[in-house]
């Protein structure tokens, strides 16, 4: 072996035995008698005893009335359609070549009416770009089918 090896031998197993010193033995001192005082000093738990009255108590915060609902029977949401369609159709670009007139209902389908005087079914196309697909009191959806953009016709 040659006389550099040896000495990186040396410097490491030095560095070994200094880093075991300091994890086991470096700043341990023997127990003396005030620390075991305190170890022998019960602490009192932090946890109080609770009574009837404040079981009772917190059992009517926390209970919440279980409402008996058959699982097999739908659910059925009740909204306001004509408030949450507006809401919506103030964020869809209008359309500018139609003007909403206002819409009726047959026994089978829907129809719209346009300023123009054209009505229209729900479902039909306009120009064969403008798909109507919904209509409420003030104003119609239709879809542009060459982009996909909703559109609103006020």
């Amino acid at each position: 072996m040659s006389k550099r090896l040896i000495v990186l031998l040396l410097v490491l197993a030095g560095v070994w035995a200094v880093a075991i010193y300091v994890l086991f033995f470096y700043q341990k001192m023997p127990v003396t008698a005030t620390t075991a005082q305190s170890r022998e000093q019960v602490l009192q738990p932090l946890i109080r005893r609770l009574s009837d009255s404040d079981i009772e108590r917190f059992r009517k915060n926390v209970e919440a009335p279980s409402p008996i609902m058959n699982v097999f029977e739908p659910y059925v949401l009740k909204l306001d359609k004509e408030q949450l369609v507006r809401q919506a159709l103030s964020q869809l670009q209008p359309l500018s070549n139609y003007r909403f007139r206002g819409y009726f209902v047959s026994e089978n389908e829907n129809f719209v009416m346009f300023s123009n005087g054209l009505v229209k079914p729900v479902g039909s196309t306009l120009e064969d770009r403008y798909l109507i697909i919904h209509a409420v009191s003030f104003a119609a959806i239709v879809v542009d089918l060459s982009t996909g953009n909703l559109l609103v016709v006020k």
